[in-house]
């Protein structure tokens, strides 16, 4: 069972989407239900959570990254980091439409895909997650602990999704296209939960 087996589901909205996703989240890993809800972002333990996030959405764009001959590929690859960048802001317990983002505001058409322009989009996605990540000081071996700068770290965290919609966008993608191939993939997620798959 995968994508092709589903119809996307319509008149979906960001926060419908952010709530879904974390839905399903919980499903799948239920031990992070209580770190997303006990989450500090000045904790050791939960800075390494937030750089698991983090990783998991490097590693789904650079999937993307290894196969640029087929935007439908791109796409799927792409609508999986979106999952998971979701989940790292709810992590830290922002709503997503609190990002004042362009996808509520809506967007004229995008262009086609074209490869470098994707490339240079997804590297700066990649490096705006590794410049919020970097401010995660505290190591398991220190004796003190280091407070995060929510100044500047805030900022640069708004910053990933600021440069992940300009990757989505200039990629070709529209809102509906991420939003359709995200609720495909949920759709496969409940199916594999209640199958058991």
């Amino acid at each position: 069972m995968n994508t092709e087996n589903f119809k996307p589901l319509k008149n979906l909205t960001i926060d419908f989407i952010q709530d879904k996703q974390m839905e399903i989240m919980f499903q799948y890993e239920p031990s992070e239900r209580e770190v997303f809800e006990n989450f500090d972002i000045d904790v050791y333990e939960d800075q390494e959570t937030f750089k698991k996030y983090c990783w998991r959405i490097t590693e789904e764009i650079t999937e993307a990254l290894e196969d640029m001959e087929h935007p439908q590929h791109f796409k799927e690859e792409i609508t999986d980091a979106f999952n998971f960048l979701v989940e790292l802001y709810s992590l830290y317990g922002w709503k997503m439409s609190d990002l004042g983002t362009i996808f509520q505001e809506g967007y004229p058409d995008p262009p086609e895909f074209n490869k470098r322009i994707s490339e240079d989009f997804s590297l700066k996605v990649i490096k705006a997650i590794g410049l919020s990540a970097n401010l995660l000081k505290n190591r398991k071996w220190r004796q003190s602990q280091y407070l995060v700068d929510l100044l500047v770290f805030e900022k640069r965290f708004k910053d990933i999704w600021l440069w992940f919609e300009y990757l989505v966008y200039w990629s070709g993608i529209s809102k509906e296209d991420l939003f359709d191939e995200w609720s495909k993939k949920y759709q496969v997620n409940i199916f594999r939960l209640d199958s058991k798959y």
